[in-house]
């Protein structure tokens, strides 16, 4: 009969110690978050609130982590359009002074810059974040172009025919331009419709709408094709002719830095888009904050209070334990 007395204090003593163990954790939390631990108990059983608020607040952090990741996307695009901008307005400043130069190394020093760029450019347009291409359209896992001295040689290799300066501006104007031809079948890789799109909330979705084929791009290619391949030593082409290609080249360049400029006032706009988005995102998660803390809401002070109590009478309970363990082996030695 002592065996079992004992055995039936011992699972009341435990249950009684897991008891306050549980009492003191839920007010420490409470004391903590401001909320309630036990939210059905403390609603009297009307939970509907407090879960679509809860269900509400888990839809908004999805839509933060997209906004986070569209911001991610946006800000490396306009970067990488920034670089490629800032070193063709280089070329540009340099290529005006071409109709004062006269000998042949002055058109070399200025075709190798341009062959630099047109390499740096593509090895750019090739750039991915987080695992995903940014001018490839839908298909965001495959380089939109080759290595940028790859496409180069190819280009080099495709227009060596070329005997005059009009010759080699029409070869690489069909090279890029011509549907069906080299550029869109051999160095373009990406999608050849759709783009690239990131949804933000439940109405408003961020678009990329720019490839690595678009328009815009390619004339800044071919531009700096033109003037890479003005003086290479394969062609051979007279003074004059170098110099006719690279007065096309700045031509061109000057162009198309007006269209990359309203590309990049464009993704200034999906800019503005993301972070208006993310604004209004943080101003419905604090409003849903505000909303659960007037619902479940406790006083931080009475639960500090509360474990303070459950850990005083979790001290105690071990106190006794200890003085009735060491009676009891006391007891069995003798």
């Amino acid at each position: 009969m002592r065996a079992i007395g004992d055995l039936a204090s011992f699972m009341l003593s435990s249950r009684f110690q897991a008891s306050l163990r549980s009492s003191a954790e839920f007010a420490a939390q409470a004391a903590t978050t401001g909320l309630a631990s036990d939210k059905a108990r403390h609603l009297g059983g009307a939970t509907m609130a407090a879960s679509l608020l809860d269900r509400k607040a888990v839809l908004l952090e999805q839509h933060q982590r997209g906004i986070a990741e569209a911001a991610l996307f946006a800000g490396a695009t306009q970067s990488i359009l920034g670089r490629i901008q800032d070193q063709t307005e280089g070329l540009t400043k340099n290529f005006a002074l071409v109709s004062q130069l006269t000998h042949g190394s002055d058109f070399k020093t200025l075709s190798n810059s341009a062959s630099e760029v047109f390499i740096d450019t593509v090895n750019a347009l090739n750039s991915e974040i987080a695992g995903r291409h940014l001018f490839s359209g839908t298909d965001t896992q495959t380089s939109p172009l080759p290595d940028g001295a790859a496409v180069l040689d190819r280009l080099r290799s495709d227009v060596a025919g070329a005997s005059s300066a009009q010759d080699l501006m029409n070869a690489i104007d069909t090279w890029f331009d011509a549907p069906g031809g080299v550029f869109e079948t051999d160095a373009y890789q990406g999608s050849q419709t759709g783009f690239m799109t990131l949804p933000l909330s439940n109405s408003d979705t961020a678009t990329f709408g720019l490839r690595a084929d678009d328009d815009t791009l390619r004339d800044t290619l071919k531009a700096l094709a033109k003037a890479s391949l003005a003086a290479d030593d394969g062609l051979g082409l007279a003074a004059s002719e170098q110099a006719k290609l690279l007065r096309q080249g700045h031509f061109e360049l000057v162009q198309s830095d007006r269209n990359l400029t309203e590309e990049r006032a464009i993704l200034g706009l999906t800019e503005a888009m993301i972070d208006a988005t993310r604004i209004a995102t943080e101003s419905d998660l604090a409003r849903i904050a505000s909303d659960r803390l007037s619902l479940i809401g406790i006083d931080q002070f009475e639960a500090a209070s509360e474990f303070e109590a459950a850990q005083q009478q979790l001290e105690v309970f071990y106190r006794i334990a200890a003085r009735q363990s060491r009676s009891s082996l006391a007891e069995y030695l003798r």
